[in-house]
């Protein structure tokens, strides 16, 4: 049998590191999602964005309207819908009668609500921190 003085201490701090990562590691889910320290990064979102916007040029080109919906584009023009970071998505808003759309997505890694957009009748985007 082992008497050794330091058994039992070494035993509370092995269960007290356990304990304090299990805090931080739930912190940093609830930060992740309350504070979106997980989503896009401007740069990001608008590259992750491009096979999405060819293939909404490609069906206006097809059929002469923009889709009413991005599930349209599938499977013919893409095999899923891309995302501007995982766990994120992005928004599509028709124009008119299908001559124009808004794509837009949060900028997540900002604390004060930065979002991008993108127009369809300049082909530009527009992001909360330039407009």
């Amino acid at each position: 049998m082992n008497t050794s003085p330091f058994r039992k201490p070494l035993g509370c701090l092995t269960l007290f590191g356990v304990g304090l990562c299990l805090f931080f590691g739930c912190a940093l889910v609830v930060l992740a999602q309350f504070y979106r320290i997980d989503g896009p990064t401007i740069e990001a979102g608008q590259t992750r964005a491009q096979p999405l916007l060819a293939a909404l040029e490609q069906y206006k080109t097809d059929t002469g309207a923009y889709p009413p919906d991005l599930q349209s584009l599938i499977p013919v023009y893409l095999s899923e819908i891309p995302r501007p970071a995982p766990r994120w998505e992005y928004t599509y808003e028709v124009q008119g009668n299908g001559d124009g759309f808004i794509l837009s997505f949060e900028a997540g890694r900002n604390f004060d609500g930065d979002y991008c957009e993108y127009y369809s009748a300049s082909q530009t985007w527009r992001c909360s921190d330039t407009i």
